[in-house]
């Protein structure tokens, strides 16, 4: 298990605890974990929206978590795959993370098997146990709105 390499791809758009909570959780599957963050176009293609951070702040914060040995930045225009080209160019890791809410994990199931890789799912969990619910991206921007009043 030590030596096994995970991945984990998302938008990571606004980070917060619930994501440093599946990094943390990620990591513990193996021995090396990377991390993929949603390019700025690939925000724009798949969520219609603006990226709330410029990738390389993006790339800046993940790489400094310490349960992170490399922050990558999506490299291919493609909604759920966006992580393909560095599976390509970089090799595949042996585990491919997921929380339990990704809508498309059957179909990166399906590409797994493809590239001999385990597909895992987590359970989306609150970042503590002082947290009754786990957090999301979609909840932070909501809670934004509704403070400025839109």
């Amino acid at each position: 298990m030590a030596n096994k390499k995970v991945f984990v791809s998302g938008t990571y758009d606004i980070l917060h605890a619930g994501h440093i909570k599946f990094f943390k959780d990620a990591r513990a599957l193996g021995g090396h974990l990377t991390v993929c963050s949603a390019s700025s176009e690939v925000i724009k293609l798949s969520k219609k929206r603006t990226s709330a951070l410029p990738d390389r702040h993006k790339l800046a914060i993940i790489g400094e978590l310490r349960c992170v040995d490399k922050a990558l930045i999506s490299s291919d225009l493609d909604p759920v795959f966006d992580f393909l080209g560095h599976w390509k160019r970089d090799g595949a890791p042996d585990i491919l993370a997921v929380t339990d809410d990704d809508r498309n994990a059957e179909r990166k199931r399906a590409v797994c098997r493809d590239y001999g890789v385990e597909l895992v799912v987590l359970p989306k969990t609150p970042p503590s146990a002082d947290e009754p619910e786990p957090i999301s991206t979609t909840a932070i921007r909501k809670r934004i709105k509704a403070d400025q009043g839109v």
